[in-house]
């Protein structure tokens, strides 16, 4: 028990620190995630594909599914700062699949892609970023009718959602290296 309370204080101390300004020296790398399909019809199994740019070349970043408990976003009618704030109301433990995350390799041109089968619901995001908070992004998969999908707003570019991202992968780590230290 004391194991998983100083996992647990050592992930509320990371999630604080990404939530601070950093210094222009050791700002994250944000990258743009972006999803294929970007909305879908309907609550379900879906395969998508995550592409990402603007990270930093040759290097592995994790890939994650979450979805915020946050009151539902609409498209078309939530607003970036809507799309953010539900973003920063997800719990990495709670209301990510931190079990099924993905290690993805960025190429030399800092582009990448990961082709996934998860279930989308109301408010569900993809993450993805380095464990060690260097570079990060997310986006917001939206349930829309296809017709509709241009007017969805995905916050891709938003470096809140991209912070909270990266706070996420560093409570995933620590969780998954105290797990792999209980089971040992």
């Amino acid at each position: 028990m004391k194991k998983l309370m100083t996992i647990f204080a050592t992930a509320l101390i990371a999630v604080v620190a990404f939530a601070a300004p950093a210094s222009a020296q050791d700002e994250a790398v944000i990258g743009t995630v972006e999803s294929d399909p970007a909305s879908v019809p309907e609550a379900g199994m879906y395969d998508l594909t995550a592409t990402g740019s603007g990270f930093i070349p040759d290097t592995d970043i994790i890939l994650v599914a979450c979805t915020s408990p946050a009151d539902t976003l609409v498209p078309g009618v939530s607003d970036l700062d809507e799309i953010v704030a539900a973003g920063n109301a997800i719990s990495p433990l709670e209301d990510c699949d931190i079990a099924n995350a993905v290690q993805v390799t960025v190429d030399s041109d800092g582009n990448w892609s990961e082709s996934a089968t998860v279930e989308v619901g109301d408010n569900f995001f993809f993450s993805a970023g380095a464990l060690d908070g260097s570079q990060a992004g997310a986006t917001w998969i939206a349930i829309t009718d296809p017709a509709m999908a241009e007017l969805a707003v995905t916050g891709a570019e938003s470096w809140i959602i991209a912070l909270f991202g990266a706070a996420l992968l560093a409570v995933g780590a620590l969780t998954l290296g105290g797990a792999r230290r209980f089971n040992a």
